[in-house]
């Protein structure tokens, strides 16, 4: 896991100049100094759940290698569900990851505040696009999909000062947005596809953008499983796609997490991200 994850971390820095650290320590709103000396002084404990589909195989072994990558102590409780929260509080864990077939979260035990993978995806995706793109301010990007991740991606491309059309194919999540955010309404993804070059696909939707929505200067940002950018299309943008599985959001939740309670490096206190 050390090894994937330490190819991961080349290929992100080639793309957008940020290290995986680096990347959710702006999504924390943290100092990469701040965030580290964080994280050696948390533990924690990722718990297997039973319920519903049940343990998803390697994912807990997942979670554990990133944060661990990422320089927090942890560790799998040997126990699944309520005795594995048990096992986790009693062997000093101060953050807990636990996931069922509706949430994917981590609990700060001390702060009381949960940060939910949703949120953490969002947020941190819009920060490597932003890296990736030198910056997102007063820049027109489209949001494809505006479901949970897509609301959370909105706040934080609003935050970084981009100017967002939105398309998701039900239009009146898209205008309940439009209450809350100053989006354009996109109704038709196939032309809207051509009319930008900064593309955030947060949608589940698998091989809607093609061959012919890329360009040169296009960069994707693709939290979406499964992927929504064709295999024909990916080979045409595969420097400037970031995209994989787990280990953004995962490591996003983690720096979130630690940040509660925190002070910046101006000495300030951190406000809520989500």
């Amino acid at each position: 896991m050390s090894e994937t994850l330490a190819a991961y971390d080349i290929e992100l820095a080639q793309k957008t100049g940020l290290t995986l650290r680096q990347i959710v320590a702006r999504t924390a709103g943290l100092s990469e100094e701040t965030l580290c000396s964080a994280f050696g002084s948390e533990s924690a404990a990722v718990i297997p759940v039973t319920a519903g589909q049940g343990v998803i195989q390697g994912f807990t072994q997942a979670v554990e290698g990133i944060i661990e990558y990422l320089g927090c102590p942890c560790f799998i409780t040997a126990n699944s569900d309520a005795a594995g929260l048990a096992e986790g509080i009693e062997k000093g864990a101060t953050i807990v990851f636990l996931a069922d077939d509706n949430r994917f979260i981590a609990i700060n035990l001390m702060q009381k505040r949960v940060v939910d993978n949703a949120a953490a995806t969002g947020w941190s995706y819009a920060y490597a696009l932003d890296a990736c793109a030198g910056g997102l301010k007063d820049r027109e990007v489209l949001l494809i999909g505006a479901g949970r991740v897509g609301e959370h991606a909105l706040a934080a491309l609003e935050k970084l000062e981009a100017k967002v059309g939105v398309f998701d194919i039900n239009g009146q999540r898209v205008h309940d947005l439009s209450s809350k955010f100053s989006i354009s309404e996109e109704e038709d993804l196939t032309a809207s596809l051509g009319g930008y070059t900064l593309l955030y696909d947060a949608s589940p939707a698998s091989n809607i953008i093609h061959t012919e929505h890329i360009k040169p200067e296009t960069i994707i940002a693709a939290c979406g499983i499964p992927l929504g950018v064709s295999d024909e299309a990916r080979c045409l943008v595969e420097e400037r796609l970031i995209h994989d599985p787990l280990q953004l959001g995962a490591a996003a939740m983690l720096a979130m997490a630690v940040r509660h309670g925190l002070s910046d490096k101006n000495g300030g206190r951190i406000g809520r991200i989500a």
